[in-house]
């Protein structure tokens, strides 16, 4: 798991980013659901599609690349 300022990349794209940290969606209320957490990143090269300069992202679509 990356920790906060790790030099990530997107395993689909190979786009790089800084990693911020995680952040969980809380379930409504749904009997049928549960908390998500995901990751959160600062894209090198773009932006979220909201014009957002962090985006969230699936945390096993990452991958650290400053070990």
């Amino acid at each position: 798991m990356p920790k906060e300022g790790d030099l990530v990349r997107d395993k689909r794209t190979g786009e790089l980013g800084l990693f911020i940290g995680l952040r969980t969606f809380r379930a409504c209320g749904n009997i049928n659901t549960e908390d998500y957490t995901c990751s959160e990143v600062m894209w090198l090269n773009k932006t979220a599609p909201n014009g957002d300069a962090v985006s969230t992202i699936q945390s096993d679509l990452i991958e650290v690349v400053n070990d």
